[in-house]
């Protein structure tokens, strides 16, 4: 049998038993502040906010790679599928020079869309020249990527409208659909490898609209006569181009007369 004894407490002391001073002292009330907690839910909530990237801010993680860049060299080996011609793969070099410099030295008719190389750097460097807009997401060879459009504010722009598929996370463009005045659309896809650090992709495949893109006057003349043939044979008459690049040599210094010498 048990006795239950009930004793009254006064001012967070336990009379009816004579409890050490410490025990009394545990026993007391306590006040609990839920600033702390506040404060913490506060932050998640501030984290999640942060992490929703404007378009502009989406840019420039590819921009921030790009700025790592004072001056590159690389060889490219130029293969082309163009239908109704015939082109041997060309040996080339690129040259690129802070700001603006860039060359691409060859022998041999060599077949490049306007939109070389160099183009992303140049376009999307200066995010005063365009609007952009995020249009969605999109997973690019399982890279989650997020989707912009750009919209040049100049008119004299012979981009009408860029649209590029960009890992946010590394800060690369995967893929790139280009609408313009002299060429109609280029589809760019990149494959990143032993430059990704500084945005510079391995390989460039190039899509192109055959029958809009400007080529040189010696195959202009075959493309025409022999396109609407190719166009049935392969389905879409489209024709591609892929610069495969190797031996980069970053940030080493290169003289202007890369850029003025007379190739032989």
């Amino acid at each position: 049998m048990f006795t239950v004894h009930i004793f009254h407490t006064t001012s967070g002391n336990v009379t009816g038993l004579n409890f050490p001073k410490k025990m009394n002292t545990l026993l007391r009330p306590r006040k609990f502040s839920l600033v702390p907690f506040l404060c913490l839910v506060f932050t998640f909530r501030c984290e999640g906010t942060i992490q929703a990237q404007t378009p502009n801010q989406i840019i420039n993680t590819v921009n921030r790679r790009f700025s790592k860049i004072s001056d590159y060299k690389a060889d490219v080996l130029v293969t082309v599928d163009v239908p109704s011609i015939k082109v041997n793969p060309i040996k080339a070099k690129v040259v690129y020079k802070k700001p603006d410099k860039f060359k691409v030295k060859a022998e041999g008719i060599l077949i490049l869309p306007k939109q070389n190389a160099n183009f992303l750097l140049s376009t999307l460097r200066d995010t005063t020249s365009y609007t952009a807009i995020k249009t969605g997401e999109e997973t690019v060879n399982g890279v989650n990527t997020k989707i912009i459009n750009i919209i040049p504010l100049a008119d004299t722009a012979d981009l009408i409208l860029g649209k590029f598929w960009i890992d946010d996370v590394q800060g690369l463009v995967m893929k790139s659909q280009l609408t313009t005045k002299s060429q109609g659309t280029i589809l760019i896809e990149n494959t990143f490898g032993s430059a990704s650090a500084y945005g510079l992709p391995d390989k460039l495949l190039f899509t192109i609209e055959t029958e809009k893109f400007k080529l040189p006057k010696a195959l202009a003349l075959d493309i025409g006569t022999n396109a609407a043939k190719k166009k049935a044979e392969t389905g879409d008459g489209k024709g591609r181009i892929t610069l495969t690049f190797s031996n980069y040599i970053v940030n080493k210094g290169i003289s202007n007369e890369e850029f003025t010498e007379q190739q032989n």
